[in-house]
C-alpha cells in the first residue's frame, strides 16, 4: 500500500491540476460572454446619436463644406472610448463600401483628424492574425497613404487573410510606387492564387497605365502574366503592341496571358499572329487561341479554325468548333465539314451544335427557302443517321 501512495497522490493532482483548467476556461467563456453582452447593449446605447453626429458630417463632406474644428473634436472624444470608437469605424466603413466619389479624399482626412489610421496601424503591431487581418481591410478602405510602410511588412506574411488584405488595401490606397513595390518583392513561396492576384491588380485605383508599363515586362514571370492579365481586363488598348510582344515568348503562361489579354480587347490587329499559333507546339496555347480567336468574327479565321477541327487535342478541337459557331452566324462553313471525311471534325461541331442549342436551328433550316440552309440540314441530320 506504501508504494500505491504517491500513485494515488500523483492522480488527484492531477485530477485538481485539470479541474483547475476547465473551471478557468468555463469561468473565461462566462465573462468573455458577459463582456460581449455588456459591449453590444453599449454599442445599441451610443449608435443613434454617434451616428447621426458622422453622418452629418459626412454629408457635409459630400456637399464640399469645411468641417468646424468643434465637431471634429466632438467626434474625436467619442473615439477615446472603444465601443465609440468601433461605430464610428465601422460607419465610416459603410459610406466607403457603399459610396463613390470624389469626397473620399474628405472623409480619408477626416479619419486621420480622428486618429482612427494611427489606431488601425497600432493593431497592426499586434500577434493577433485575425485582428491585423481586419486592420488591413479596414486601412484599405479609409484610403489613407500613412500606413503604407506598414501594409507593405505586411504583404510577405505567412498569413494568407492578412496578406490578402494588405495587398488589397495598397491597391485601395492607389499608390503606384508603393503597389508595385509590393509585387515586385511578393514571395513566391507564400504567393496567393492568380485569380486572387488579378482580383487585386483589378481593383487597383491608381495610375493603372504605369503600373502596367513596369509590371508586365518584370522579371518574375509569374507576377509578370497577372499584370499582363489584368491589363486584358482593363481593356485599355495602349498596352497592346507591348502585349502582343509576348505572343512569340519563351515562356507559355506568358503567350497565354497575351492571347487572352488581346482577345478581351477584340483588337483585330494581331489575328494572324494568333492564327500562327494554332500550330503552336503547346496544345494549352492552341486552345486558348482557338477560343479567343472566336471574338473577332471575320471570317477570314475560318480556315485556320477550320483545320483545328482535326487537332489531336479534344479541347483545341471544341473551342475551334465554338469560335466556327460565333464567327459563321448562318454555319455555312458546316457544309464544306460535313462533305468532308473528316470524323473528328463533324463529331466536335455536332457537339457544340447540341451543347449551344444550335441543333435545333438547323433542324428549323429543312423547312427554309433557301437552298444553303437546305443542304446544311440534309448534311447534319444524315451524318446524325
Amino acid at each position: 500500500m506504501e508504494n500505491g501512495e504517491p500513485m494515488i497522490k500523483y492522480a488527484y493532482y492531477s485530477i485538481a491540476f485539470f479541474s483547475l483548467i476547465i473551471i478557468s476556461l468555463y469561468l473565461y467563456i462566462i465573462i468573455e460572454r458577459v463582456k460581449q453582452k455588456y459591449d453590444s447593449a453599449k454599442k445599441d446605447k451610443y449608435s443613434q446619436e454617434i451616428i447621426h453626429y458622422i453622418d452629418e458630417a459626412i454629408r457635409g463632406i459630400m456637399d464640399g463644406q469645411e468641417l468646424e474644428d468643434i465637431k471634429i473634436q466632438k467626434l474625436k472624444e467619442f473615439t477615446f472610448d472603444n465601443v465609440k470608437r468601433v461605430i464610428i469605424i465601422e460607419r465610416f466603413l459603410y459610406y466607403f463600401q457603399n459610396f463613390k466619389g470624389d469626397f473620399y479624399s474628405g472623409m480619408t482626412k477626416l479619419c486621420e483628424d480622428l486618429n482612427l489610421i494611427e489606431y488601425e496601424i497600432d493593431i497592426l503591431k499586434s500577434k493577433d492574425l485575425h485582428k491585423k487581418a481586419l486592420a488591413c481591410m479596414q486601412l484599405g478602405e479609409m484610403r489613407s497613404k500613412k500606413p503604407l510602410a506598414y501594409l507593405l511588412r505586411e504583404v510577405n506574411s505567412r498569413f494568407t487573410d492578412i496578406r490578402y488584405n494588405a495587398l488589397l488595401a495598397l491597391a485601395k490606397i492607389g499608390e503606384a510606387d508603393a503597389f508595385i513595390e509590393a509585387f515586385k518583392h511578393l514571395d513566391n513561396g507564400i504567393l496567393l492564387s492568380e485569380r486572387s492576384l488579378i482580383e487585386i491588380v483589378d481593383s487597383f485605383e491608381g495610375d493603372k497605365k504605369h503600373i502596367y508599363e513596369n509590371m508586365i515586362h518584370l522579371k518574375n514571370d509569374t507576377i509578370a502574366v497577372v499584370f499582363i492579365k489584368s491589363a486584358g481586363n482593363f481593356k485599355d488598348m495602349f498596352l497592346n503592341e507591348e502585349i502582343a510582344t509576348f505572343l512569340n515568348d519563351k515562356n507559355k503562361e506568358k503567350k497565354i496571358s497575351a492571347v487572352k489579354a488581346l482577345g478581351n480587347m477584340a483588337d483585330n490587329r494581331f489575328i494572324d499572329d494568333m492564327i500562327i499559333l494554332l500550330e503552336d507546339e503547346d496544345w494549352e496555347v492552341r486552345a486558348v487561341v482557338a477560343k479567343a480567336l472566336g471574338v473577332f468574327e471575320e471570317h477570314r479565321i475560318l480556315p485556320a479554325l477550320i483545320k483545328a477541327l482535326s487537332d489531336a487535342q479534344w479541347f483545341v478541337r471544341y473551342n475551334a468548333a465554338y469560335s466556327i459557331l460565333s464567327i459563321d452566324k448562318n454555319m455555312e462553313s458546316l457544309i464544306g465539314i460535313f462533305e468532308n471525311n473528316d470524323k473528328f471534325a463533324k463529331d466536335i461541331i455536332l457537339s457544340v451544335l447540341e451543347n449551344t442549342g444550335l441543333i435545333s436551328k438547323i433542324e428549323d433550316y429543312k423547312n427554309s427557302d433557301d437552298d444553303l440552309k437546305k443542304k446544311i440540314s440534309f448534311l447534319v441530320k444524315s451524318y446524325i443517321k
